[in-house]
Order: C-alpha cells, then sequence, then structure tokens
C-alpha cells in the first residue's frame, strides 16, 4: 500500500472514531441531566443525599425513576413524568425491590439474560419492566406490577 492510502485511512479512522465518541458523549450528557432534573424535582419535597439508582422508561408515557436516600436515611422511591414533573412517591414497605423483581422474572420467565430493569409507572400503577435477551438474540420486555409482583405484560421477539 502507498502512503498516501495510508495516510488516508488513518485520517478517516480518526474521523469515524471522534465522531463516534462525540455521538456517545452526547447521548450521556442527555441521560446525565436527566438525573439531574429528577433530583431537583425530588429537592423540593425531600432532601436528597444519595441516588441509588437512576431509570428512565417510557411504557405508555416516558417517566424518570429515583431510587434515593433522604437526610434521615430513609429510602424513597421517586417516579417523575417527563411531561409536567408529576411526582409520585413510594417507600419499600409500597413496592418490592428491583432485586425482588428480577427473581420474580427470572423464576417466571427463565431468560437466557436479564439486560436491564427499570422502574415505571404504566396505567398509573407503578411497574418494574425487564428487558431480556433471549438465547436467539431478539429482546423481550416483560412487565409486573411493583406492588405486589403479579404479572402485567409481556412483549416478545423483538
Amino acid at each position: 500500500m502507498s502512503k498516501k492510502l495510508i495516510s488516508f485511512l488513518t485520517i478517516l479512522f480518526l474521523i469515524l472514531l471522534i465522531s463516534f465518541l462525540a455521538l456517545f458523549i452526547r447521548t450521556q450528557d442527555r441521560i446525565y441531566r436527566a438525573e439531574d432534573e429528577a433530583i431537583q424535582l425530588v429537592s423540593y419535597d425531600y432532601e436528597v443525599k444519595k441516588v441509588n439508582k437512576f431509570y428512565w422508561s417510557t411504557l405508555d408515557k416516558t417517566y424518570f425513576g429515583l431510587d434515593f436516600t433522604d437526610k434521615d436515611k430513609q429510602q424513597h422511591y421517586a417516579l417523575i413524568a417527563q411531561d409536567g414533573g408529576e411526582t409520585q412517591y413510594f417507600t419499600p414497605n409500597d413496592i418490592i425491590s428491583e432485586e425482588d423483581a428480577k427473581a420474580i422474572t427470572l423464576n417466571d420467565v427463565k431468560p437466557f439474560r436479564i439486560l436491564q430493569m427499570r422502574l415505571s409507572l404504566f396505567n398509573d400503577q407503578p411497574v418494574w419492566e425487564a428487558t431480556i435477551k433471549n438465547e436467539n438474540g431478539t429482546l423481550t420486555y416483560y412487565t409486573i406490577n411493583a406492588k405486589d409482583g403479579s404479572w402485567i405484560q409481556t412483549i416478545e421477539n423483538l
């Protein structure tokens, strides 16, 4: 290969690498901004000392979920509508934990692999949504009621 071709390919590779890096940073920035916005909204009602986990989900509407600890070291869950910022709060006594939801999903579905668990609202009730990767490479979304762990819906073979 000639030096010109190698130089051209190197420059092309660097441009592609920088473009993908910029795209990745932009998508991560949206997530961090959404988390910051959720914390600010929750801060009107609670003094957030520690964020345990942030969730972003879209079922019938888009919601931000926040698992956090307040100044009294009490754990809370906040579910915030992206449109309008309406917020609902739950305690660990109100809903099952992410670990319990994952265990229920593993027992009910026997998935190849659970990629992600997200806390959300669906038809105005708190739910856990599991994103499952099947052995054939397709995705399944398995939704359970966050109050009692009962099955709500399954969307398969995506």
